[in-house]
C-alpha cells in the first residue's frame, strides 16, 4: 500500500517533536500522538490531521516519556550551532536517544549548520567539504573529480578496474588451482585415464594457470611425488606463460631446485625469459652469510655472464662467514695479544671464517676464460685493471 504524498513529504521534511515517533519498516518516521490498535497505529500530527498506518509497516514506536532528557536538552540547547553540534553527537552515544537515533543527529547537525553556516564539524558530519570557497557535498565532489564509490570508499575508475581485473584473475586462478590438481592426482595414479591427463596439461596455454602450475613445481620439489618428466613440464610451462609469477617460479626453481636438469631447464628459459628478474634476485646472494647460499647464487648466475659485473663476481671469491658457537662446559685456554689465561665454563662465541667459492670462481672464468688466478682477488682486479689499460692502448695505436 503506498501512503499518500503528503505524508511522503512529512516523512522527509518532519522535525524532532516532543511527542510519540513512529518509525516506519521501509524508512523514515512519523511524529505525533500515537494510539495502537490491533492492526493499525494512528498517528495525530496535529489537532486536525491523524494518519492510520498498517501495523505490518511500522518498525518501532517510541514514546514520548522515553525522550524526557533529550528534551531537557533541546530546551538548554538554545540557539548556540555548538550545542547542537555537541547534542547531536549525544543522540548516537551510548542508546542515549531510543530508536532511530540517527534522525536526530542528522536533525541538529542541520540546525548547527542553519545557526553557523561555517561550522565546520557539523558541516563535515553531514558530508559537507570546503572547495574554492563554498561548502559543497563531498560525494559531488569527488564525482566532479571523476571519482566512483565502492564499499563506502571513493576510488578512481581506473583503480577499480585493475581491482576488478585482479578479482576476475583471482577467480579464475583458483579454478586452474583446482582442475590442475585433479588431472595430476589422475596421472600419479597411473590409471588408464593418466595419458589423457598428461596431455590436458600440456596442452593448457591459459596464463592463469600460472599459480597453479607454479604450486606443483614448489610442492613437488618439497614431498618428491613427482617424476622429473612431469616436473620439467612445469617448468616449460611457466617459459611459455611468461607471466610475473611464472617468472618468480622459475627465478626460484633456478636457485632452490636440488634435480640438476630441472634446475638447468628453468635456467636455461630465464636466459630468453626473465633474465634482468633472475640476475636482481640472484646478485645480492653473493653477499649472503650463507656460504652455500653464495655458491648457489654464483652458480646460477653463470647462465648469465656480464663483464660489468665482475668486480662484484670477484668479491664473491673468498667470503666471511660468523657462526655462533655453542658455550663450552669445561675450562678453557684463552690467548690474545695480552697473553693467556684459563676460564672454566664460557659463553657463546662468533667464529669467523673464510671460505673459498668454487663456484664464484667458476663464474668469473666464464667472462674472462683464458685466466686463471685461482682465489687471489688482488690479482684478478689487477688483471682486469691491466686489460682495461691494454685496451685503451690499442685504441691509440690504431690512429
Amino acid at each position: 500500500m503506498r501512503l499518500p504524498a503528503i505524508i511522503t513529504t512529512l516523512l522527509i521534511a518532519i522535525s524532532p517533536a516532543f511527542a510519540d515517533t513512529v518509525e516506519l519498516s521501509g524508512g523514515g518516521h512519523l511524529d505525533g500522538t500515537v494510539e495502537q490498535k490491533a492492526d493499525v497505529v494512528i498517528v495525530a500530527l496535529d489537532d486536525e490531521i491523524q494518519v492510520a498506518i498498517p501495523a505490518s509497516r511500522v518498525r518501532r514506536v517510541v514514546t514520548g516519556d522515553q525522550l524526557t532528557a533529550y528534551r531537557q536538552r533541546v530546551v538548554a540547547a538554545g540557539e548556540i550551532a555548538e550545542n547542537h553540534y555537541q547534542l547531536a553527537i549525544w543522540c548516537v552515544t551510548d542508546s542515549n536517544v531510543p530508536g532511530d537515533s540517527q534522525k536526530y543527529k542528522r536533525y541538529h547537525l542541520r540546525r548547527a549548520i542553519e545557526l553557523d553556516p561555517d561550522h565546520t564539524k557539523a558541516r563535515a558530519g553531514l558530508g559537507y567539504t570546503r572547495s574554492e570557497g563554498k561548502w559543497i557535498l563531498t560525494s559531488e565532489l569527488m564525482r566532479k573529480r571523476g571519482m566512483i564509490t565502492r564499499g563506502g570508499s571513493w576510488e578512481l575508475p581506473e583503480s577499480l578496474a585493475i581491482e576488478d581485473f585482479q578479482e576476475a584473475t583471482d577467480v579464475e586462478s583458483k579454478k586452474w588451482i583446482r582442475e590442475v590438481k585433479r588431472l595430476v592426482a589422475v596421472v600419479l595414479r597411473g590409471s588408464s585415464k593418466s595419458g589423457e591427463a598428461i596431455e590436458s596439461l600440456k596442452a593448457i596455454q591459459d596464463p592463469q594457470a600460472a599459480i597453479a602450475i607454479s604450486r606443483q613445481l614448489s610442492e613437488s620439489r618439497e614431498n618428491k611425488t613427482q617424476s622429473r618428466a612431469l616436473r620439467i613440464l612445469w617448468v616449460d610451462l611457466l617459459a611459455e606463460f611468461g607471466t610475473g609469477a611464472a617468472i618468480e617460479a622459475l627465478v626460484r626453481t633456478g636457485i632452490d631446485e636440488p634435480d640438476e636438469v630441472v634446475r638447468e631447464r628453468a635456467l636455461d628459459h630465464l636466459t630468453r625469459v626473465g633474465t634482468s628478474s633472475a640476475v636482481a634476485t640472484y646478485l645480492p646472494m653473493l653477499k649472503s652469510n650463507d656460504n652455500q647460499l653464495v655458491n648457489r647464487a654464483a652458480r646460477a648466475l653463470s647462465w648469465f655472464p656480464d663483464p660489468e659485473l665482475a668486480l662484484t663476481y670477484i668479491e664473491a671469491l673468498v667470503t666471511t662467514h660468523k657462526q655462533q658457537s655453542a658455550a663450552g662446559p669445561g675450562m678453557q685456554v684463552g690467548f690474545g695479544d695480552g697473553g693467556g689465561g684459563l676460564s672454566t665454563g664460557g659463553s657463546p662465541k662468533v667464529v669467523v671464517e673464510r671460505r673459498n667459492n668454487p663456484a664464484a670462481l667458476t663464474l668469473v672464468k666464464t667472462i674472462e676464460p683464458d685466466a686463471d688466478y685461482g682465489y687471489d682477488e688482488q690479482a684478478w682486479l689487477l688483471h682486469f685493471a691491466r686489460k682495461r689499460s691494454s685496451f685503451s692502448g690499442d685504441l691509440r695505436r690504431d690512429r
